[in-house]
Parts: structure tokens; C-alpha cells; sequence
């Protein structure tokens, strides 16, 4: 009586260790996707405004705004952050920017009176878009709103970025939304400590006009889609504008509460917990 090894077939050898190899294969790849996608930067613990992660900002520009957001932040507790990234990770820069303003807390918890400049260095040097973006808090938002962001962007950020001055664009731009939140608190941009804020300044027929131009592209569309269900189904009367989109609440990300923890630090407060509902604009 012979004695032979009991052995699985060798098609069904190689079905197994194929299988085992792309487990091994699809578990290591989630691990690296694991590692390379945390790229919203951990809230710091420092007494600063300007976090230069993608080394963008020259180190005098730097030093500008540190000065006027401190002063900023004393006098009314608004807190206007700039902070570079190297990449977004394949997120769009509005998701990107919200879940910063998010994890960081930016702003005064009651007054959400933060706003974030983000600037992402991958899309900056392809010149595409997702180079910019202006998170506003709620707060803020009569202030900045959607059209000024965009017009703040459009006047200063763009025209420096388009010759590769992006220290200067960044400065910019950060000086342009310093001179709206000390104006909104009517702080005296004579004032040495704020001089030279009063240039950078936004003409308000800017926003506005962006904001009627909204408003006139959500009436049409909800006098459209209100007569086209009109005609496909018995049509009862319940109210003005009643149905096309219900209840109308706000667009963007819908209002996240954003809790954010202190930052510590700060002589004149800290990243208190603000929130911001999607308000701004991006580039």
C-alpha cells in the first residue's frame, strides 16, 4: 500500500494564491490611502495667523499680515487665517476649506466671525482651478459676501497669481479682507496701526450686483420648474412658490454646526469655535 500526499489540484492551487495575492494587493493600497489622506493639517498650537505649509509666502508679506490680523483679532475677536497646502488630496478646495474652518474652530464661537484664505500650491503653479479660497463665518457673511469674495479674488489674488507673484497675491488678498472685517467693527482705517488698509477696499456695487444676478437666476429657475410640473400633473394651489424646492434653505454645504476646540495662545482670544455655513468664494 503506497502512500501519496494528499495535494489540491494545481488549478485550484494557483485559484487560491491569486486570490490571496490581490487581498494582499487591495489591503496594502487602502493602507496607503489611509496614510495619504489626512491632508487637512492638525489645529496648532501657536500664536499665529499665517501658516505657510506650501512655503509660498515671503517671510516680510508674512510678518504684514501677522501684524494686522493680530491687531484684528484684539480689537474685535475676528480672526482672518491664511494658511497653504501642498495639495488637496483629490478633494475640491470647498470641502476642503469647510472642514479646516471645521477642525480649527476659526473665529469667535459666538459672534463666528472667522474667515479662512486657503491656498492650494498644486492647483497655483498649474493654474487651474481650486487655487483659491475665501471661507466666510456666518458672522461674516453680510459683510463678505459671496459676490465680494469672488470680486476680492478677481481684483487682487488673480492678476498677482497670473505673473507668479503668489506672496504678493496672498498679501493681498489678505489685506482686502482685513480692511472689510475692520470696517464692518468700524475701526478707523486711519489709524497707523491700520493704515494703508483703506486701498484695499471693494467697490459694494461689486457684491451686490453678483447678488442680484442670483437672485434673478433662482427666480427664473423656480418659475420654470413650477410651470413645468404645472403641466405634467393636476396643479393645486397651496401657496406662493410652495414646492419647487420646499423649505428654502441655504446652498453651499448647508450650514455644518462646527464645534472646534481652543487654540490657545492668543493674547486677544483664540480659535474659539466658529462656524461657517459654505459662505465665500474659490478661484
Amino acid at each position: 500500500m503506497s502512500l501519496t500526499s494528499a495535494r489540491p489540484p494545481r488549478g485550484k492551487s494557483k485559484k487560491i494564491l491569486l486570490i490571496i495575492s490581490v487581498m494582499i494587493f487591495s489591503f496594502a493600497m487602502s493602507f496607503l490611502q489611509c496614510v495619504q489622506a489626512e491632508p487637512i493639517p492638525p489645529k496648532p498650537h501657536a500664536n499665529l495667523y499665517v501658516f505657510d505649509y506650501a512655503e509660498l509666502i515671503e517671510s516680510q508679506d508674512e510678518q504684514e499680515m501677522q501684524k494686522i490680523a493680530k491687531i484684528l483679532d484684539d480689537k474685535t475677536k475676528a480672526q482672518v487665517i491664511v494658511v497653504t497646502v501642498n495639495g488637496l488630496s483629490q478633494m475640491e478646495i470647498e470641502e476642503y476649506a469647510l472642514g479646516l474652518f471645521r477642525n480649527w474652530g476659526i473665529g469667535d464661537r459666538q459672534k463666528n466671525n472667522g474667515v479662512l484664505i486657503l491656498i492650494n500650491k498644486e492647483s497655483l503653479l498649474a493654474n487651474q482651478r481650486g487655487r483659491i479660497r475665501i471661507e466666510v463665518g456666518y458672522g461674516l457673511e453680510g459683510a463678505i459676501n459671496d459676490g465680494k469674495a469672488g470680486a476680492i479674488l478677481d481684483n487682487f489674488a488673480l492678476p498677482a497669481f497670473e505673473t507668479g507673484e503668489y506672496s504678493r497675491g496672498i498679501k493681498d488678498t489678505f489685506m482686502a479682507v482685513a480692511s472689510e472685517v475692520a470696517k464692518e467693527y468700524g475701526l478707523d482705517l486711519q489709524d497707523s496701526d491700520l493704515s494703508g488698509l483703506e486701498q484695499y477696499l471693494v467697490d459694494e456695487d461689486n457684491g451686490l450686483l453678483f447678488d442680484v444676478i442670483i437672485a434673478i437666476i433662482i427666480f427664473i429657475a423656480i418659475i420654470i420648474i413650477a410651470t413645468s410640473k404645472r403641466g405634467s400633473r393636476p396643479y393645486y394651489r397651496r401657496g406662493p412658490f410652495n414646492g419647487p424646492f420646499g423649505p428654502f434653505g441655504g446652498g453651499g454645504f448647508g450650514g455644518g454646526s462646527f464645534g472646534g476646540g481652543g487654540f490657545g495662545g492668543f493674547s486677544g482670544g483664540s480659535f474659539g469655535g466658529g462656524r461657517s455655513g459654505g459662505g465665500g468664494a474659490s478661484r
